[in-house]
């Protein structure tokens, strides 16, 4: 049996500020979400003056346009202009397995957001639908997008002893430690990702839904709830420290990953 005082020393793991402070937005993605939300205002302001003349027909429809238009500015924002959290939102929970493991949530707001645009989308062209016809096929494609987010929902990270295990918005992936070969900051279509390299290994296993996934584990981290700063560091402490990840099963890493004690045995 190993005591927690007979543990070997723990090796270091630099510190890093945030790879993604300097992070920039695609000049077009900061104008397609303030263009939106100032088209949102001009149609309130329409809808608030149909209401005066009395055009109800005419209100229902921009109160619609906001909302949607609304929806679509708070999605931007949220993916793309400001995509990373504050906060330390973890604890323990069970991966699919029955592991129990350190688990970083997916944030609930982005989840609003995403769900209520296309919802709203989805509604709109449905109303249409009958006059024309065409819309039929845009609602059937939102909502199926919409069932695939809310069906996968919530996403989630869990680091447990034997690996890390990721329930994203249409996959579930988990990589044992022994096949990670390195923990990784970067970008992907302008989303500030952490990306988890692996060798095959035989307990790696990947649950796709309907589109083709890929091979690498990769964590968007605007979906995350917690600062992605403390994820990344937390994966790469666990990773260069494989006789502490017994820890992960209990609130000892949650204590750890919070206080940010990575030179403490």
């Amino acid at each position: 049996m190993t005591l927690y005082f007979d543990l070997p020393r723990t090796t270091a793991v630099t510190a890093e500020p945030s790879p993604w402070q300097d992070y920039r937005p695609s000049p077009r993605l900061i104008h397609a979400a303030v263009g939106s939300g100032f088209l949102a205002a001009v149609v309130l302001a329409a809808g608030v003056w149909s209401v005066v003349l009395g055009d109800t027909g005419a209100a229902l429809a921009c109160g619609v346009a906001v909302l949607i238009l609304g929806h679509l500015s708070g999605l931007l924002l949220n993916l793309w202009v400001r995509p990373h959290h504050a906060g330390d939102r973890m604890r323990i929970t069970r991966i699919d397995d029955g592991t129990p493991g350190l688990t970083f949530t997916y944030s609930g707001r982005l989840y609003y957001w995403y769900a209520g645009f296309l919802g709203l989308v989805t509604l709109a062209q449905l109303s249409l639908a009958v006059r024309t016809p065409v819309l039929a096929l845009g609602a059937t494609l939102t909502g199926a997008a919409l069932f695939l987010l809310l069906r996968h929902a919530p996403g989630r990270l869990a680091l447990t002893p034997d690996g890390i295990y990721h329930h994203g918005v249409g996959t579930r992936h988990f990589v044992p430690w022994q096949a990670v070969r390195d923990i990784l900051p970067g970008e992907q279509a302008r989303i500030p990702v952490i990306a988890v390299p692996a060798a095959g290994h035989p307990a790696t296993r990947i649950r796709r839904s309907v589109f083709p996934a890929a091979r690498t584990l990769t964590i968007q981290v605007p979906w995350l709830a917690a600062d992605p700063a403390l994820v990344l560091q937390t994966l790469r402490w666990y990773h260069a420290n494989p006789a502490h990840r017994f820890e992960l099963s209990y609130q000892i890493a949650v204590d750890r990953a919070r206080q940010r004690t990575w030179y403490l045995h």
